[in-house]
Order: structure tokens, then sequence, then C-alpha cells
């Protein structure tokens, strides 16, 4: 038999030149090989309205509900908090760092380096968000939706770095976002 014409090597050459590509993409993701960019931060299926309570301040809201007693977890996480609103940068006027307490905050005793921290008494908004886990933070978007949240530890490198989680997703959302 006589070997391929020249035409038709080069038409062999043009549909494979298509066709890998192709067959490449759907052998990496039916072989799980590629995992899609995802948030860091747990995702609601069915994301909290808080959009008729306007105790809370404008714009995008991290949020953080307060225990009675503040532990190191609590310590950590305030702190992470704190740093969040410097680590935003251009973007930190843009986000405000909330804390939620069903009793009133001494902004001396407990929250003493961290004057950015809005501290927020309200029963309404913390017994919306009940199904977040208490120790858990939290975002809320521009129009009072809470989508994501992020677990508190009490090592404080561990939570340095779950803080560095919140403020991927927060730059994220924020680059995405057309409100607020």
């Amino acid at each position: 038999m006589s070997s391929l014409t020249r035409s038709q090597r080069t038409l062999l050459i043009v549909i494979a030149v298509f066709a890998l590509p192709v067959i490449g993409a759907w052998l990496t993701l039916k072989t799980h090989w590629y995992q899609p960019a995802t948030n860091k931060g747990v995702l609601l299926e069915q994301p909290l309205a808080l959009s008729q309570l306007e105790v809370l301040p404008e714009g995008w809201r991290v949020a953080y509900r307060m225990p009675d007693e503040c532990s190191q977890q609590c310590k950590n996480t305030l702190y992470v908090l704190g740093q969040l609103d410097v680590a935003l940068g251009k973007d930190s006027d843009r986000v405000t760092p909330v804390v939620l307490s069903p009793h009133t905050v001494s902004k001396q005793r407990e929250l003493p380096h961290w004057q950015d921290i809005v501290a927020i008494q309200s029963p309404e908004i913390i017994n919306a968000v009940k199904v977040i886990p208490s120790d858990h933070v939290f975002i809320i978007d521009p129009q009072g939706h809470v989508m994501l949240h992020y677990p508190t530890y009490a090592d404080h490198e561990t939570m340095v770095l779950e803080g560095k989680n919140i403020l991927a997703d927060l730059r994220k959302m924020l680059k995405l976002s057309r409100i607020g």
C-alpha cells in the first residue's frame, strides 16, 4: 500500500491539533485531575437574609458572634478581624468588621486595640444567625445576605491562617462585586 499523501497528512495534523486539546481536557475532567478553584469558607446552602435589620453598618461586613466569656479563641478572632481591615488596603473602607454580642461590649476592656471593629448588641441579628455555629466568622454582603462562614481557632497561628482564607474570599468577592 502506498503511504499517505501530503494533503492527507496535513489534514490529519489539522484534525489532531484541534482534537487533542479537547480530548485532553475531557480526560482531565473525567479523571478528576483538575479541582476547580472554590471558596475557602463554608458556603451556606441557603443564604441568610439580614436585609430587614437596619442595625448593621452599610457595605460589606465581616461579623463574629462573641461568646459571653472571651477566651483565647475569641481574642484570636478579634485580632484577625482587626487585621483584616488593615490587610484590605484600599478596599478597607468597603468592609466593616462587626462583633455581635447579646450584652454591651466595652471597647476599652474587650476590644482595646481594635477601634475599627463595630460592636452591635442586637438579639434579632443573633437569633437570625443561629444557623451558623457560634464560634464562626461570617461574611455579610451589602444587601444583607450571609453566604460564607469560617471556623475560629484557639491556636494563634492557625487562626491567622484562617484569616488569610477569609481575606482571599473577601478580596475575590470585592473584586467581582458591583454593589458596595
